[in-house]
């Protein structure tokens, strides 16, 4: 069976790991050098339409019709073929809806509000939105992130055909109980929305009245209003989740287990616990670096700060997930082509492993990319804060060197089970 994250095999780098992880490290702190002596505002383009409406709502069709069809088929394959791994509804709802989606919308925001099943699912069932009665409380979306990572990575019954068929069940009764109640607010009380909403903020292209536009990667994180409490803490819910996954596919997080006794505490609630506590390592030292930012800001509280340059952390927590399900995502969709066609008695495809060194160079692409707008974005939120240049340089130079760091470790995490230095 295929890892769901590795590709079975290792690759030896050209050139020493350290000069790998440093020149990653080295391309943030450059993005930030230049944005730095560039003293002034960095101006948004304004959006150009690159496929126009008619284009793009034949598009966006074709996209829904897709997505219903997928989300019956995850119910009839459950049911059909219910063992445990990676059969056809494990992969449709963690590859195409999950992984699929938050790509698409990575690259192109508002399509998820287009082709989303349950709205498809609310208009056959002629469910019309109604005013919000009530908001939710700030700490639902969090959990909810929460809960869906938990499934996935500690519940032990993430590719579990029946277990997913459950949860698809119990989230089409909580969006047809809450979601008008929630109005708007259910963008942050769903997880799906959440998740998918984070890549659609750091996409460059979007789904406008005229069609799909180019826009830039950081025109939706130049928000002058401080990210909500449930975005705030989703996000680094989101961060940690991820990083947790990467840490317990080490060696090295075994030899800790084993060596600090933690191995006997049941896995599911070591797990549990670890999956909530990993969000502090990037939250405790963002804290400090806004602590840092406020001698530039002066009469602004640090978690106020830290709401506000929170929208930089966004293409940092996507280009995490996006990362470190590369190896699923191109594994995975060939493989629900191949059993769907099984089916029928045809072999489509046969086995395909991707390449490890593909997959190394793709994720540090991704993640030095989402790094650096993560950079450029939170000099844009200083300038805006600070009021002069001079004053945002140095207001986040330290935030641009926690970056610089997290972009080393998180390669190195990632490098473990895939290259061995030369």
């Amino acid at each position: 069976m295929i890892l769901a994250h590795g590709v079975g095999s290792v690759y030896e780098l050209p050139l020493p790991l350290p000069l790998y992880l440093g020149g990653a490290a080295g391309t943030v702190l450059l993005s930030f050098a230049l944005r730095a002596f560039a003293d002034r505002r960095p101006v948004l383009t304004e959006p150009r339409v690159l496929i126009g409406k008619g284009g793009a709502d034949v598009l966006l069709e074709v996209l829904r019709t897709g997505a219903l069809v997928c989300f019956i088929l995850t119910f009839v394959f459950g049911i059909l073929d219910p063992e445990r791994g990676f059969t056809v509804a494990p992969l449709l709802f963690w590859v195409g809806l999950l992984i699929g989606t938050t790509t698409i919308q990575a690259i192109c925001r508002g399509v998820w509000g287009r082709v989303d099943p349950w709205a498809t699912l609310q208009d056959l069932l002629q469910l019309d939105a109604r005013r919000a009665r009530k908001a939710p409380p700030w700490w639902l979306g969090p959990l909810s992130i929460y809960a869906l990572f938990w499934f996935e990575l500690v519940s032990g019954k993430g590719f579990d055909p029946i277990a997913i068929i459950t949860v698809l069940l119990g989230y089409t009764l909580y969006v047809l109980s809450f979601k008008n109640t929630f109005g708007d607010a259910w963008e942050e009380a769903d997880p799906l929305s959440i998740l998918f909403g984070f890549a659609g903020r750091s996409a460059p292209l979007a789904v406008t009245d005229d069609g799909i536009a180019y826009k830039g990667f950081l025109a939706d994180l130049d928000d002058e209003s401080p990210m909500s409490l449930a975005l705030f803490a989703s996000v680094f819910v989101l961060l940690g989740s991820t990083t947790l996954d990467n840490v317990r596919e080490t060696i090295q997080w075994g030899d800790f287990l084993i060596g600090s006794g933690l191995d006997a505490i049941p896995t599911v609630v070591m797990d549990s616990v670890m999956l909530l506590l990993f969000s502090l390592p990037f939250f405790l030292p963002f804290c400090a670096t806004m602590w840092l930012a406020g001698r530039w800001s002066p009469g602004s509280s640090v978690m106020s700060l830290a709401r506000r340059f929170g929208w930089s952390l966004i293409p940092i927590g996507v280009a995490y997930l996006l990362a470190h399900n590369i190896p699923l995502l191109i594994v995975g969709l060939p493989q629900i082509v191949i059993q769907i066609a099984g089916r029928f008695g045809l072999d489509l495809f046969g086995g395909y492993v991707p390449s490890p060194k593909l997959v190394w160079f793709l994720e540090i692409a991704i993640i030095v990319g989402g790094h650096v707008i993560g950079v450029l974005a939170a000099h844009r939120t200083a300038m805006r804060i600070s009021g002069s240049h001079s004053a945002a340089v140095k207001s986040h130079s330290a935030l641009t060197g926690l970056m610089s760091l997290f972009t080393i470790v998180t390669l190195w995490l990632l490098s473990l089970p895939v290259v061995s230095s030369g």
